[in-house]
């Protein structure tokens, strides 16, 4: 009898290839960043390159691909949806494999390696990410129990350290910032842009500015409607911005627009523009006067990085929740490979059960624990070397001498 021992996907062909924060600042990461269509049209790609495990995880600090297999055809696509040159990419791309990639994807999820250290909402990116590449087929068993294992290690570290209290993402960093700004001043706030990031902003100037005077715009006027009703928050059409945008103390950018022109601010109300939309919304013209003050996103994380400090104390607890969870999905992965020999091996000890005189005489729930203990046995030694091929004839002599004793003595 001849046992298979196939290898299927490998530890060492996990890779993680992109653009981030760390390497590139907001106009490279714009240039590189791949809208919700775009993101589609990767998955598409990545199918007719036969991938199996592929994520796309696109934020305003990261255009980041994890997948099983060849990371060139991950930066290909990444070129192809973006039209970007390969030079620039080259310049400012980073790389990882195998375990030091795992560990890097179990940071990304756990806001460990967020430009806001302890960023929760990037959890929530990252689900969203592996839920899309489900939905496209694209989320196999490797990648969807490391997905899993990833969530399990973020809500660790949100339970046992404070890594993620305070201000760690750039809804509330937006508050922060017009409290400092604005201090007990009632003021006109202009919000553009709906989505997810609008509405936690809208939501944290409700509970935390009550005084603020918000309005709010989006393309999409069913989507600011639902601000409009469920806060009372005022709405001005998408298509008026320019008009309206002067008679606001601040305005928020949270969607790609391009509408904001510099010559309505001349003589403008405005004092302050806090841009957190990545490509950037605000013209660069508008960067070269004293006011309105413009932040983007990475101005926003330096003035966040007060409070860092204070949550750094909390990093080695939180390292150390990551290194048993990948030691853990990587123990299980390295027997992955191995899934459907050990099915060959449970076969064949179930079958010798069957035969063993003494086994016979024991009842079914203990003849199937000694095969349990047996096949453990195994899987052990497959653990401390994962390319381990075993012969039939040990693996019917290994379960015979597990139950020597017992067989002489019943003889």
């Amino acid at each position: 009898m001849e046992i298979s021992n196939p290898l299927t996907d490998a530890i060492e062909n996990v890779f993680v290839t992109g653009i981030n924060f760390k390497n590139a600042n907001v106009n490279i990461r714009s240039a590189f960043s791949i809208t919700t269509p775009k993101v589609l049209e990767c998955y598409e790609l990545a199918k007719k390159y036969k991938f199996r495990n592929f994520i796309v995880l696109s934020t305003c600090n990261r255009t980041e691909i994890y997948g099983i297999g060849s990371e060139k055809l991950a930066e290909e696509i990444i070129l192809r949806v973006t039209g970007q040159d390969p030079e620039v990419f080259n310049q400012y791309k980073f790389t990882k494999h195998a375990e030091e990639a795992l560990e890097h994807i179990f940071y990304v999820a756990s806001g460990l390696n967020s430009q806001i250290l302890g960023d929760y909402e990037i959890l929530g990116q990252f689900r969203g990410a592996c839920k899309t590449a489900k939905a496209h087929l694209l989320l196999g068993p490797v990648f969807e129990r490391m997905a899993n294992t990833c969530i399990q290690a973020s809500k660790e570290i949100k339970t046992k350290t404070a890594l993620s209290k305070g201000t760690v993402s750039a809804s509330y960093a937006a508050i922060e910032v017009i409290k400092e700004r604005f201090v007990n001043q009632t003021i006109n706030v202009l919000l553009i842009g709906t989505g997810k990031l609008g509405n936690n902003i809208a939501k944290n100037i409700r509970h935390y500015l009550p005084e603020v005077k918000l309005s709010v715009t989006n393309r999409t006027r069913a989507k600011t409607q639902e601000l409009v009703n469920l806060y009372g928050f005022d709405e001005i059409a998408f298509d008026a911005l320019n008009e309206k945008a002067k008679d606001f103390e601040v305005i928020i950018i949270c969607a790609n627009i391009s509408q904001l022109l510099p010559e309505y601010f001349a003589h403008a109300t405005t004092g302050l523009m806090l841009d957190l939309s990545v490509p950037e919304s605000v013209h660069p013209d508008l960067y070269k006067r004293n006011t309105p003050e413009v932040l983007n996103i990475d101005d926003i994380s330096r003035i966040l990085e007060r409070s860092i400090d204070q949550r750094k104390a909390y990093l080695p607890v939180a390292k150390n929740i990551i290194s048993r969870h990948v030691a853990a999905f990587t123990d299980w992965f390295k027997l992955y490979k191995q899934r459907e020999y050990i099915i060959v091996i449970k076969e064949m000890l179930g079958k010798e059960s069957q035969q063993c005189p003494y086994l016979l005489s024991l009842d079914d729930t203990t003849r199937e624990q000694k095969v349990h203990n047996a096949l453990q046995a195994f899987v052990k030694k497959l653990k401390q070397n994962p390319d381990l091929v075993f012969e039939p004839e040990q693996v019917i002599a290994s379960f015979k001498a597990l139950n020597h004793s017992q067989i002489e003595s019943n003889n």
